[in-house]
């Protein structure tokens, strides 16, 4: 018998996707940390910058992607205000 696939919870992969994209963790350590491959995350967070957390829980359909979109950017502003404030916090510090 082959081995069955583990069906991961929506929140557990968008709290993993949001630690990877905030920069809370290397891609390698989440995927330590949960026990799934680096290639699954990587699909994931693909997945999350695509279409927001309804692509994460298996919704496709296309009437809620102006929803998305509006999601996706404002995802992709935090994410940037996070690196921002990294860089800044790593010039403060002298690295």
């Amino acid at each position: 018998m082959g081995k069955q696939r583990k069906k991961w919870a929506t929140d557990t992969k968008e709290q993993i996707v949001l630690a990877v994209l905030g920069g809370q963790l290397s891609v390698a350590e989440a995927a330590r940390q949960h026990g799934v491959n680096e290639s699954l995350i990587h699909t994931w967070k693909a997945q999350f910058l695509e279409a927001g957390r309804a692509r994460l829980d298996g919704d496709r359909q296309g009437d809620r992607q102006t929803e998305l979109k509006r999601e996706n950017e404002r995802l992709k502003v935090l994410v940037g205000e996070k690196e921002l404030a990294l860089q800044i916090a790593k010039k403060v510090r002298g690295l």
